[in-house]
Formats: structure tokens, sequence, C-alpha cells
């Protein structure tokens, strides 16, 4: 009985019962298990960063950032295994070396363009309170100082910038809103104004940004608006998901809302390509800083705040302490003073700005150091000023594109609140010098920015009409305070 197991056929050797050689697996798949292992490790060292540092890049609870952890070590142990199998070594090590090099190109380059972007990248980051680890996770510590460096010089430029001691604006009760000195485009008067009657002559005068051939139009086209005169207009399309109305400004903004009765109008603004929306009050003496009616337990809604002081419009106010982005609007950032006389905070110091309603009726802008003007019926503080006495100040390295909140005050004393939606493909954002450009298409003389991201948001007759950039909560975050125009 013959033992040979294997014999010679055409000059090749087979063995019976032994394994054949196994083929390399194709080069795609290589490719793609080492790819998959890279992205793993890189979302696998994410999480650990989210667990033991106190910066965030995403939000999400301990709860599952553990259950990611778990996920993702599995999924790292697999693709380990994977890449064994297929022996893909030799590609892991050249996707590697490729990332290696693009991660140093983009970590340290002085190219023009390479630098413009780690540096938006970075000031987008950092100028959250939420998401500042999506830049300290994955850049150098000196890259990341270079641009905090540079913020802190801009508020340094600011100290000593306030508004003149000689402000000496008076109220403007609008029986001329066409005043030497204060022209603009949307101060110019319609060549056909005097041919109106005297009820549309006073409506325009109040609302003189409006073109008035535009307005007249909606107004015949939807008569009711018109059904308690023009003394008592009100218009409302602020619904998020509408059009809006096809009534324009002079700057051919939209305009969502106009009520007549609270002096109210509220336009759509084009902020450098995202979406913003302007409320106009135009009486200083409805406006207050209201504080939530449940400190120092937790915040509210802006929304909360005015329905429980008679607000027909709010904005958020003061900045509030945040960490880890779970903030519940208890802790207020900065020293406040609301409308019920009391006083929150302790100053936020240097290189900040404070934000002050005095009992004239008119927004000044001070250090926030320290203050004891007994003139002051309202103020917040926060960073960085844009707009003092008419000029433009230089906003540093905000010049990031995120959503926006900011509050001033035009040459006639109106109250211009500006929000801008962010963080999306259709609307992702501006930096604060474009909301001071908006701001002065209006004749703005004051304005502060106050906080972004997803504590901006603006409300009106109990709805937002702006979009929060978290969409899980469209009323927007807890705040400590806002700010209340107050209805009749």
């Amino acid at each position: 009985m013959s033992t040979a197991t294997g014999s010679v056929r055409g000059g090749r050797y087979s063995t019976r019962g032994a394994r054949r050689e196994k083929k390399p697996a194709a080069a795609w798949m290589q490719i793609l298990f080492s790819l998959l292992l890279l992205l793993d490790l890189f979302l696998l060292y994410t999480i650990i960063m989210q667990l033991t540092h106190q910066q965030m890049a995403f939000e999400a609870s301990k709860g599952m950032n553990l259950f990611l952890l778990a996920l993702f070590a599995v999924g790292a142990v697999a693709t380990i295994w994977a890449v064994i199998r297929t022996n893909a070594w030799k590609r892991l090590l050249c996707l590697l070396l490729i990332f290696l090099i693009l991660y140093l190109t983009f970590s340290f380059s002085e190219l023009p363009l390479v630098k413009k972007y780690r540096e938006l990248w970075i000031s987008t980051a950092m100028s959250t309170m939420r998401h500042q680890g999506l830049a300290t996770y994955y850049l150098p510590a000196s890259a990341v100082e270079v641009i905090t460096s540079r913020e802190q010089a801009a508020r340094d430029k600011q100290v000593g910038d306030n508004t003149i001691d000689n402000f000496t604006h008076d109220a403007d009760d609008h029986s001329n809103w066409y005043k030497p000195g204060q022209q603009s485009v949307i101060t110019v008067p319609d060549r056909e104004f005097d041919t109106l009657s005297e009820a549309q002559q006073a409506f325009y005068r109040l609302f003189y940004e409006l073109d008035i051939d535009s307005a007249e139009a909606w107004f015949k086209a939807h008569p009711d608006a018109l059904k308690n005169g023009y003394e008592h207009v009100l218009v409302n399309e602020t619904a998020l998901g509408g059009d809006g109305t096809t009534i324009r400004t002079k700057l051919g903004e939209k305009v969502l809302a106009i009520d007549a009765d609270n002096q109210i109008l509220i336009v759509e603004v084009d902020c450098d390509g995202s979406r913003g929306v302007m409320a106009i009050g135009k009486l200083p003496s409805r406006l207050g800083l209201y504080p939530s009616s449940n400190l120092p337990s937790w915040g509210q809604t802006a929304g909360g705040i005015a329905e429980d002081n008679g607000g027909i419009l709010a904005m958020n106010g003061s900045g509030f302490y945040d960490p880890e982005g779970a903030g519940n609007g208890s802790v207020i950032v900065g020293w406040a003073k609301c409308s019920n006389g009391k006083t929150y905070g302790e100053h936020c110091g240097w290189g900040y700005k404070r934000l002050e309603l005095h009992k004239n009726g008119w927004f000044y802008i001070e250090d926030a150091v320290y203050t004891s003007d007994d003139e002051i019926t309202d103020a917040m503080e926060f960073t960085p000023g844009l707009i003092i006495n008419g000029n433009k100040l230089d906003p540093g390295i905000w010049t990031s594109q995120n959503p926006r909140a900011t509050i001033g005050q035009s040459v006639r004393g109106e109250i211009l609140m500006l929000c801008v939606e962010g963080r999306t493909l259709a609307s992702p954002g501006c930096s604060v010098d474009v909301c001071a450009d908006v701001l002065l298409t209006h004749d703005c003389i004051t304005a502060l920015n106050c906080d972004g991201g997803t504590t901006a948001m603006l409300w009106y007759r109990g709805e937002p009409i702006i979009r929060c950039s978290n969409s899980a909560i469209p009323e927007g975050r807890y705040l400590p305070n806002a700010w209340v125009y107050v209805g009749d």
C-alpha cells in the first residue's frame, strides 16, 4: 500500500488534501479596510478626548460617549483583524503617510490659502462654547494659541473706546424723520409722498424704510391688513418656512412684519449669503432686560421670559456659564442690571464691553470693569463692541461663519435686533463684521455682539422667527435674561 499523498502530473506537484495557495485580497479591498481602520481610530481618539477633556467637539452625554467608545473599540479590533487577513499593511502605511503629510501641511503651512482655512477652522471652533474641541483635539496647541492670543489682542485694542461723554442725542418722536446729518438711503422721501393721504403720510413717516409702491401693492392684494386703518396696520408673515411678504424696504430687504400699534418693523436681510432677521423697535422706552423667573435655579427661553413680562418681541441677552455645553442658563457671565432693578453676576473685566440702556432711552457702551452710573436702567456685558458713536470697531478674529446675535440703536433711537441663522448648508452664518455692516445700513450708532451659536434667538408674537442652530430646541436655549420689547 502506497503512503504517498501526492503525485507529479504534467510537471507540477499536487498534494491531495493540502490547502490551495491563498490568493491575495484585491487591492480595493485592502485600501477599503485600511481606510476603515484609520477612520475608526480617528473616531476612537475623538471619543476618548470627549471623555477626558472639558472642551467638546460635538454634543453628547457621557453615557452616549461611553457607548460610542465601546462601539469604536470593537470596530477597531475588527478592522485590524481584517487588515491582517487581507495583508494590507503596506497600503495602510502608505495611506497613513499621505494623511500625515496632509495633516502637517494643514497644521503648519504658511501658504496663504492653507493658512486662511486653518485659521477659519480654529476661529470658528473657538468662538463657540460647545465645539472648541474641533480645534483643540486635532490641531497643535501652538496653532490654536495664535488665534486665541489674537482674540485677546483685539479685546485689548477696544479698551478705552467707549461712548463719548458728550453723547447728546434726543429721543425722536418721528415727527420729522428726515433730518440734516441723518440722511441715508432708507430715509430719502419717496417722490410721491406728498400725494398720499394724511393717514398714509403718518404711516410712511413712522415706517420710513418701506418702499411705498411695494407696500401699497401688497395692501391692495391683502385688504384685511388695512381693516383698522393705517394707524393699526398689522402684518405678520414671520412664520419659519413661509415666504414673507412682497413688501420691500428701500434697501431691497424683504418685509416679514409691520406692527403699527407697537411700532415694530421686521425684515429679512442677507448676511454674506446667510439668512438674517432684523427687528426694528421704534420705541426704546419699551425695551428692557428681563431675568428668568426661575433664577437662580435655571433659565428660560427668550420667548418664556417675554411672555412672563408682557413682551411682544425678544432676543437673547447675557451670556451664561456653560460647562461642557450643559449649562441651564442659571449663572450669568458678566454683570447685568435688569428692569426689576436687581443686579446679577460680576464684571467680565479687561477687554469686555458693557451695553447700558440709560434713563434717557439711549444705549451706551463702556468697558466692563466697574460701574456706578445711576442713569443705567438695564445693562449686560459681552464682547466685542461693534459700533460706537457711529464708527465700526475692529472685531478682531470674530470672522468665522457662525450663528450671530447683535443688538444696537440707530441715530433716531430705534432698537435694532439682528440675529443670523447658522451651521446649516443653506445658512452657514457670518462674521460679526458682516453684522456691523448690516446695522450700519440702518444708521446704527451703538451696537454690541451678544452670545451667538445655539444661544442666538429672536422671538416675536409667540414664535421663534429664526431657526436655532440646534433643531432639537427650536425655541432656543435656556437663558438667564433676555432683551424684551413690551407690547400694548
